[in-house]
C-alpha cells in the first residue's frame, strides 16, 4: 500500500482537508481516553498560517489525501536553543482508514530522507507525556527518547529524537 504513496505540499486550499485529518485523529484519540494529545477542534486560524508558510504536507494514496504533518527547521519552543542540525515532525495524523498499514512509518520515512537531505543530522518529534501507546510507536520506529519537559501549564511533552 506504502507504494502508491505520495507526500506533498500543502497548499492555502488544502486547510479544509489538513484540518478534517487531525480533528479525525483528535476524536479517534479521544475515544480511546488519550485526551492530553490534541484538542478535538483546530481553529483554521492556528493552522492556515503553518500552511500558508510550507510547513504543512498532505498524503496522498492516489489522489486521496490519508495523512498531514508539518515539517519545521526549528522548534525553540519545545527543543529550545539547539544547533540547527534537526528538521521537526509536528502534528502527524492519518485517516484511521489507513491505520496499521504503514502510512505512518511512510510519513516518518519521507521526513527523515527529506531532513537528511536538506543537511540535517537529526529528526526529532515530541507527543504527550502520558501518550505511551505514541511514544513506544515511535520507539519501534528508531526515535531515542530524549525525557519529558513541561512546556507550561503542566503539559508534559516526550521528546524524541532519530540519528539520520
Amino acid at each position: 500500500m506504502t507504494d502508491d504513496l505520495s507526500i506533498v505540499q500543502a497548499h492555502p486550499d488544502d486547510l479544509a482537508t489538513i484540518i478534517s485529518i487531525v480533528e479525525e485523529a483528535a476524536h479517534w484519540l479521544h475515544r480511546r481516553g488519550i485526551t492530553g494529545q490534541w484538542p478535538l477542534t483546530f481553529p483554521p486560524e492556528y493552522l492556515a498560517p503553518h500552511v500558508a508558510k510550507g510547513d504543512y504536507y498532505l498524503v496522498l494514496l492516489g489522489d486521496q489525501p490519508v495523512g498531514t504533518c508539518m515539517l519545521l527547521w526549528a522548534d525553540p519552543e519545545v527543543w529550545g536553543d539547539v544547533p540547527n542540525d534537526a528538521g521537526y515532525v509536528h502534528g502527524l495524523a492519518i485517516r484511521r482508514s489507513v491505520g496499521g498499514r504503514g502510512v505512518g512509518r511512510a510519513m516518518l520515512r519521507w521526513a527523515e530522507q527529506t531532513a537528511a537531505a536538506a543537511g540535517k543530522r537529526y529528526l526529532r518529534l515530541d507527543c504527550w507525556g502520558e501518550n505511551h501507546e505514541l511514544r513506544r510507536y515511535y520507539e519501534r520506529a528508531g526515535f531515542a527518547s530524549r525525557g519529558v519537559i513541561d512546556t507550561g501549564g503542566g503539559w508534559m511533552c516526550a521528546l524524541f529524537e532519530k540519528e539520520l
